[in-house]
């Protein structure tokens, strides 16, 4: 039996002989490559389907247990339609076809997969009305189409949380069950220990938009600056970098004293930075999950989130893994964060509340579990684990 994963992949996080590779640049989710890792780990073959903007023509690498296939990716591809992407996806599975496959997103990567005629679960890992609503543009609107598209096709889908699942109309939730999200076993491990607390709070943030709240979080930093003057803020992720979006914003409005605009970083490096910070600060207005709080809970750094900020008050246990509060009004972010900065038995209960609701219900052991049992019972037979020996890359 061969798994088949699709979608983003960061080919420089999965665990394979090809480590160190000068790889293309792809688009890439840390989650994608947790999964294919754990799959791994299991000993089951996998081939992973991907694709990437810089590539010419498509590239395949194949390693004793893992196959990867990176497709194209034009630019500007909601103008297309992502119709050069879907069929760039979907020639390349198959050519080299795994016998089921698990896509990653409502989007491109599974409509490809479904297009293949091979079995195929679809994740959800957000909720595209929402994305639309609070990004009222065309590119969402394709994105809002494709996903209407993929889920009225798929027969088998995967919500991530609770949240998304009940966001779903009534019949497609017929045919989905939810499995969270969860952080890889190595997380941990991963870190430099001791891990030395400093003297800033942190916000991870792909976008500056509406729905992941920045502006209100530089507002509220303004007041914590006022009463704790030797707190430092730091930014990181997209649009967070210097001369970003969020500088822009911040220094037209007078917001960016004390604020460190970092933007991307490497996985490894955005977690050694939230395991640094005094707390993590989640100002987004709707999450479909909140892989960076989880992510905050298992390296020890306590976590402040919206009471309304869709699955977050469940990822932290209503208030016992971490701190609610009003994300839309600054003041009470501010009231909140600095609570919490002056309170450390709270933050040590935080802290060891949150870690073991991640480690309860949010492992990879876990998690991975629930999702092989579910393709047992589509498949109706219990997968059967599989170990090769063979080593190349290929141009396709």
């Amino acid at each position: 039996m061969t798994l088949g994963v699709c979608g983003p992949v960061d080919l420089k996080l999965l665990e394979w002989e090809l480590q160190g590779v000068d790889f293309p640049e792809t688009n890439a989710f840390p989650l994608t490559s947790h999964f294919i890792n754990g799959l791994l780990r299991r000993g089951y073959k996998v081939i992973a389907y991907t694709n990437s903007p810089v590539i010419d023509e498509p590239v395949v690498y194949e390693t004793t247990q893992l196959k990867v296939c990176v497709a194209r990716n034009k630019p500007q591809p909601g103008r297309r339609f992502f119709l050069f992407e879907v069929e760039d996806l979907q020639q390349l599975i198959l050519r080299h076809p795994a016998d089921f496959i698990s896509a990653f997103w409502s989007y491109e990567y599974a409509w490809a997969a479904l297009k293949t005629g091979i079995p195929t679960v679809v994740n959800l890992h957000d909720v595209a009305s929402q994305i639309l609503l609070n990004h009222r543009d065309m590119y969402r609107l394709v994105r809002w189409t494709i996903n209407a598209i993929v889920v009225h096709k798929a027969k088998y889908l995967i919500a991530n949380s609770e949240y998304t699942y009940n966001q779903l109309g009534k019949k497609l939730r017929s045919k989905t069950i939810t499995i969270n999200n969860f952080y890889p076993n190595n997380l941990e491990r991963s870190l430099a220990a001791p891990v030395q607390k400093e003297n800033y709070i942190v916000s991870v943030v792909q976008g500056f938009s509406r729905r992941k709240n920045i502006d209100t979080a530089l507002k509220a930093f303004a007041t914590i600056r006022e009463r704790q003057p030797e707190v430092e803020y730091h930014l990181v992720g997209i649009d967070m970098e210097e001369g970003g979006l969020a500088h822009q914003y911040a220094t037209t409005h007078n917001l960016a004293e004390g604020v460190k605009f970092l933007g991307p970083l490497p996985f490894n490096k955005v977690t050694e930075h939230i395991a640094k910070a005094k707390l993590l600060l989640h100002s987004s207005r709707e999450e479909s999950f909140g892989m960076v709080v989880l992510e905050a809970m298992v390296v020890g750094t306590p976590v402040v989130g919206g009471t309304e900020s869709g699955f977050i008050p469940y990822l932290l246990n209503y208030g016992q893994a971490g701190l609610l509060t009003d994300i839309n009004s600054s003041d009470a972010i501010a009231s909140s964060v600095i609570s919490l900065l002056k309170n450390e038995t709270l933050q040590a209960k935080l802290k060891q509340d949150g870690y073991d609701f991640a480690v309860k219900n949010f492992s990879e052991q876990v998690v991975i579990d629930k999702h092989l049992a579910y393709y047992s019972k589509i498949l109706g037979k219990q997968l059967q684990t599989r170990s090769l020996t063979s080593v190349h890359t290929s141009q396709e």
